[in-house]
């Protein structure tokens, strides 16, 4: 008899979420369409991402115990394992590939891979799962938000021309620290104080995060708008990478939970998302004010995957639940 029931839960929740899916599917594809054709009307988004970026993060981190959170860090085992594969083993070993097999895409891959889990993974995980494993991914964006700035330059410093592509340390810094600690301590403090407000803001928060996915989607399209219209195959080239990359990322993400011993589905699902979502737009940003469009342009794609797969693995996920 338990079988049937849960059965009838999953499709339960389902069907309850496919308005939802729905709203979400159609903004995407809306504002990815616009920003690529109306250019001169998604720009006045871009200089602006990382405030959109850190509003959708505060949006979600409204939804999180601050207790559970500080129980992600009294048992790091977790955390630690995943920062060291999110931030060294997977840049080395994918540029190294890349190096081998497509040189010119060796340094945006190397950038995209050790970049830190994604301001908007909370955003994903609230679709995916609704479930106790939001503390484990905000957790692993302090951590991982915290070491990067030290990690990834020291990486291009060792296996690429340092002097060429230099990233700047205190900018990095900064920017992560306005756009994760801010609406971090904006999210608790909010929650411990008027409690009511909380109450609100967690209850109606899709929609506005929706809207803040769409502005952020015109944004960074607008700015990489002339590639779809006079180079196709660099387009192509970029697409099927970014979506390569982020199978590549979640499946490492995925099957690495077991690995640390996380036994249970909603852990795994996690680990895809702390994995596969990550902080793309702050490549855009750097790679595009010191490296060039060229080498910020997988990064810009990579939102394709990063908001496009968001309810196919849903589904997915829900699918191999049952």
């Amino acid at each position: 008899m338990k079988v049937p029931k849960r059965r009838a839960d999953l499709d339960k929740l389902a069907s309850g979420l496919e308005k939802d899916d729905l709203i979400l599917l159609i903004a995407i594809a809306v504002s990815t369409v616009v920003g690529i054709l109306a250019p001169s009307f998604g720009i006045i988004f871009e200089p602006y991402l990382l405030i959109l970026l850190g509003c959708l993060l505060f949006l979600n981190l409204i939804k999180m115990d601050p207790q559970e959170l500080a129980l992600q860090f009294k048992h790091p085992i977790p955390i630690v394992s995943l920062t060291a594969i999110k931030l060294l083993v997977i840049p080395l070993i994918l540029y190294a590939t890349t190096n081998m097999i497509y040189p010119s895409l060796a340094i945006p891959v190397l950038l995209l891979s050790g970049i830190s889990t994604g301001l908007g993974a909370p955003f994903v995980i609230n679709v995916f799962e609704k479930s106790h494993q939001l503390p484990l991914v905000v957790g692993m964006i302090i951590s991982s938000s915290i070491i990067v700035p030290f990690v990834l330059p020291s990486l291009v410093y060792f296996l690429v021309d340092f002097e060429k592509f230099n990233i700047p340390f205190i900018d990095m810094t900064i920017l992560l620290a306005e756009a994760l600690f801010l609406p971090l301590f904006v999210g608790w403090l909010v929650k411990s104080k008027a409690p009511k407000v909380a109450k609100k803001i967690e209850s109606g928060s899709f929609i506005p995060s929706v809207l803040l996915v769409s502005l952020m989607n015109l944004g960074i399209y607008a700015k990489f708008s002339n590639y779809f219209i006079s180079e196709y195959s660099f387009v192509i080239t970029m697409i099927i990478a970014a979506f390569a990359l982020f199978f590549v990322y979640g499946s490492i993400g995925y099957f690495t939970s077991y690995i640390i011993g996380k036994k249970d589905k909603s852990s795994h699902i996690a680990s895809f998302v702390i994995m596969s979502y990550i902080n793309n737009t702050l490549v855009v940003v750097f790679a595009s004010q010191f490296f060039g469009t060229e080498v910020a342009a997988l990064a810009a794609f990579y939102n394709l995957a990063y908001y496009g797969l968001m309810v196919p693995m849903k589904k997915l996920f829900l699918s191999t639940s049952l």
